[in-house]
């Protein structure tokens, strides 16, 4: 629930025609736009990746179903299957943080296709051949009426891939906000949702200092029974899905849920949180998973943006039991805001006041009130 599929399309052609090392100039060309790419090639003829005498060619031998070798650089499977895998299905598993797959192949999926036709190579495909055929890519004029690009240069494909399957911001990053409310709240001894600063409720002050920059709303998670004071119209209010998983159940859920590609996230006991600074953080220019700000001690992953690729990533996490709000930041791309950068936007650094215990109350009161 809440994850976009990801788009697919398959480049389509007779082996021989050029289709490899025409998509050996593809991906570049969309890396260069700033979009992760999945390759998904179909190989009819069988294949072996690993080498004999390998530690993990010894494991599978020894009758492992599938081994995973992985550093901080990359990883692989080799992993016996249960017949063809559809493109649509391993399209689900393991594309959980690009923006666009490629196929090589996979003629007979529903995938949206591009034909790559070569006039000099022997057999050729016609575009009523394939359904549907989104666009050809050819050295002559093959089909009026269809996008058609050049075989020599892959920048226009590339400029058409992304204007058709990528979603365009016309002006900043749409994000939702979301408040993370289900806290225990046992070093604080009472219900930190209900906390008062300066004679309000504070809840309901952050959700309308963030209500103006989200362009999805604010969403506040909460647990399950806890019962929240009076917020603004229009606030939506759910219940974690993962109480059991601490904050990183509560960042779940609001991606899960929300209705942009990004949320910011921050908990609710924040009460100095700084609009100017999210909306700063929120217009960032780049095309990264995670914007966090970095402070003397450490990541602050409770005042951050998020974007929906870290869905799979968190998931992947939660799954083998890793439910630091960090340990799972090398999985996308992560764009590290300095504290020299920050506090030039923000230079009391009091948005990342959090009030844990009543003397952080009356610190942030004491703030407040030299304000």
């Amino acid at each position: 629930m809440g994850q976009r599929r990801v788009p697919i399309v398959s480049f389509v052609a007779p082996s021989g025609t050029g289709k490899t090392t025409y998509l050996e100039k593809l991906v570049p060309a969309l890396a260069a736009r700033g979009l992760r790419v999945l390759v998904i090639k179909h190989d009819v003829h069988g294949f072996e990746v690993d080498r004999p005498g390998k530690d993990t060619w010894r494991l599978r031998r020894a009758g492992a179903y599938g081994v995973l070798i992985a550093n901080g650089e990359q990883m692989a499977l080799m992993a016996s299957v249960d017949g063809d895998q559809s493109l649509l299905s391993l399209s689900e598993r393991y594309a959980g943080e690009v923006d666009l797959v490629i196929s090589e192949g996979y003629r007979r999926s529903a995938a949206a296709k591009i034909l790559v036709h070569r006039q000099a190579a022997g057999e050729h495909y016609q575009p009523g051949d394939l359904e549907p055929l989104l666009a050809v890519v050819s050295d002559e004029d093959l089909a009026p009426g269809v996008p058609s690009f050049p075989l020599d240069d892959a920048a226009p494909c590339a400029e058409f891939l992304e204007s058709h399957f990528i979603p365009q911001e016309t002006s900043s990053r749409a994000i939702t906000g979301v408040i993370l409310a289900g806290g225990m709240s046992r070093r604080m001894g009472t219900d930190k949702a209900a906390l008062q600063l300066g004679g309000e409720q504070v809840l309901p002050q952050l959700v309308r200092r963030l209500l103006p920059l989200c362009s999805g709303g604010v969403i506040v998670v909460r647990r399950a029974g806890q019962e929240l004071p009076t917020l603004p119209d229009g606030t939506q209010v759910e219940v974690d899905l993962l109480p059991e998983h601490a904050a990183l159940g509560g960042l779940y859920t609001g991606l899960a849920l929300a209705r942009t590609p990004f949320i910011f996230l921050a908990a609710c006991d924040m009460p100095l949180l700084s609009a100017d600074l999210v909306a700063w953080l929120r217009d960032l220019p780049g095309d990264s998973d995670v914007i966090v700000p970095v402070r003397s001690d450490g990541l602050e992953p409770l005042h951050a943006i998020y974007g929906y690729r870290c869905l799979g990533a968190i998931k992947r996490a939660l799954l083998s039991g890793e439910f630091r709000m960090d340990g799972w930041l090398g999985a996308v791309r992560v764009e590290r805001v300095g504290e020299q950068r920050w506090r030039q936007q923000h230079s009391s650094g009091d948005s990342f006041l959090n009030v844990n215990r009543p003397d952080d109350l009356q610190r942030a009161e004491a703030v407040l009130n030299s304000g």
